[in-house]
């Protein structure tokens, strides 16, 4: 409701190695995923009827899912992934309540029956390249990421090749619609509240 009423973030500059290093490797993934995607991590979405409402998805393929990617570090990484191997929506609204409201409610801004929780964290032998786009990187915000290009390797998170757990972890789901409805009248409810 504020960064509406501002017409921009209510963040500043905030910057951590780990924000920083999530936000790299969204870049990094988009080189990995498919064509059929849209990049979309830069905008704001907002309800076509509900105009308080309004959300931040990474990827959209149009009319048919919305996709957040997350690379956390390995503690919440090897976590959220044992939850989307699993398959089961009902896991994922326990264990990571946030990130599920968060897809069902891009879903809806977007109009999408599906959405898709996209998990990252690279292989040992994908740093080296990862490193190469980190030392090139020439954005106005390149300062953020030189410690991907110069810490050793142990400060940065990997998986060792040939583990357990795969680099990419993607779980697609269709979005029950009791659950469009819950979100949707709590949505309401809240911007009621707020209005007051």
């Amino acid at each position: 409701q504020l960064e509406l009423r501002l017409g921009r973030s209510i963040s500043v500059d905030s910057h951590s190695q780990a924000m920083a290093w999530g936000t790299f490797m969204e870049l990094y993934v988009f080189s990995l995923i498919g064509m059929e995607y849209e990049i979309t991590s830069n905008e704001t979405d907002v309800h076509p009827t509900i105009k308080s409402w309004s959300g931040s998805k990474d990827l959209i393929v149009k009319n048919k899912k919305v996709s957040d990617i997350k690379c956390y570090q390995p503690k919440n990484f090897a976590k959220y992934a044992d939850a989307l191997l699993k398959g089961d929506i009902e896991i994922l609204k326990k264990d990571f309540a946030k990130e599920y409201w968060q897809l069902v409610s891009n879903a809806i801004i977007n109009d999408t029956p599906n959405a898709e929780a996209v998990l990252f964290m690279p292989y040992e032998s994908e740093l080296e390249v990862i490193r190469e786009m980190a030392a090139n990187y020439d954005g106005i915000d390149q300062w953020k990421y030189r410690f991907i290009a110069e810490a050793d390797k142990s400060a940065l998170p990997y998986l060792p090749d040939g583990g357990y757990y795969k680099n990419l972890n993607i779980f697609e789901f269709e979005i029950p619609l009791e659950d469009k409805i819950i979100l949707t009248e709590r949505v309401k409810l809240a911007i009621k509240e707020l209005e007051k």
